[in-house]
């Protein structure tokens, strides 16, 4: 009786310390998402050369009901007082869908922008983020890669080293064209999951951030964070910088890995 009387007091207090646990990480949550959407703030009010929007089309034309309507767009020029920016062609049926077609290097694709530049005044490009018809704002940390894929050429003299990286990329393509189900390819994960992986073998940095994520997402796989972080750092030694962001914030969900 004593002993379930201990087993009962320990569990009720427990039990009254869990809306204290639930309520700090809402607020760690809430502090997070405001952190975040200030560093966003300012990086709209400031722009950059190279930084990159993913635009709501409806929005920003006050159009309704488009199937496809995210575009993404990249700063051209800047002035005192607006923002030149490029257009893509191509048009996204989701968020997630563009910032894979970043990662997946189609910046670099002739022709993925359009010709005409849009123009847009900075308060303009403001409002329409306070708005909600910029649901992303990406700087690259290093001025040539995004969300694991690069949106500049790269210089001439890295030419040599980037075909070396480039080894594998024919399944790496064709595995994207499954992951988004685009190229006249269905969608399939579980196809994409293999390409990805035979292109990561080879040793093509850029497969093995997708197979890494992959791992991570539990896409076409179950969660399996080990072999996320084993991914993510062979494209980390190869210097791929965004695999070195990749890495280090999931090995901060990790108490066993060492940064």
């Amino acid at each position: 009786m004593i002993e379930f009387k201990k087993v009962y007091f320990k569990h009720k207090k427990l039990i009254l310390l869990l809306p204290v646990l639930i309520a700090s990480l809402l607020f760690a949550g809430i502090k997070y998402y405001q952190a975040q959407q200030e560093l966003e703030h300012n990086q709209i009010k400031n722009p950059l050369l190279n930084d990159v929007y993913i635009i709501d089309k409806e929005v920003l034309n006050n159009q309704n009901r488009l199937r496809e309507k995210y575009m993404i767009t990249q700063v051209e020029s800047v002035d005192e007082k607006n923002v030149y920016l490029k257009v893509s062609n191509y048009i996204y049926f989701r968020v997630n869908d563009a910032i894979t077609g970043i990662r997946s290097d189609k910046l670099l694709i002739h022709k993925f922008f359009s010709k005409e530049i849009l123009k847009i005044s900075k308060s303009r490009l403001e409002t329409l983020w306070l708005n909600g018809g910029v649901n992303e704002v990406g700087r690259s940390n290093d001025g040539m890669h995004l969300y694991g894929g690069i949106i500049i050429p790269k210089p001439k003299q890295n030419l040599i080293k980037e075909q070396k990286n480039r080894i594998g990329t024919q399944e790496n393509q064709l595995a994207i064209s499954y992951y988004q189900g685009n190229m006249g390819y269905e969608k399939d994960w579980k196809e994409a999951f293999r390409l990805f992986e035979q292109a990561a073998e080879k040793g093509n940095p850029y497969a093995q951030i997708s197979l890494a994520q992959m791992y991570r997402d539990g896409e076409a796989v179950d969660v399996n964070f080990k072999r996320a972080l084993y991914w993510f750092k062979m494209a980390k030694k190869q210097g791929v910088s965004s695999a070195k962001d990749e890495y280090a914030q999931l090995c901060r969900k990790m108490a066993e890995c060492i940064e």
